[in-house]
């Protein structure tokens, strides 16, 4: 599971990992980094070295969530 939430700066975000409600890593997602990526064709990225996320999906997640009016 996957928890996200405005970062420190504009166009940061933390991201926490937690399974079966332990929390395990958190680290800074930069949105700049992600679109970055999308720029590049790359469809999915590890998270945490133990997952991965698909890069549109997640971009649009994060549309969503923080930059709808």
């Amino acid at each position: 599971m996957f928890e996200i939430a405005a970062g420190p700066e504009r166009g940061s975000f933390k991201v926490k990992a937690r399974f079966l409600g332990v929390e395990m890593e958190e680290f800074l997602l930069k949105y700049q980094d992600l679109l970055q990526l999308q720029y590049e064709g790359v469809a999915v990225m590890k998270m945490f070295s133990k997952a991965k996320v698909n890069v549109n999906l997640l971009i649009f997640l994060l549309n969503k969530k923080f930059f709808k009016k």
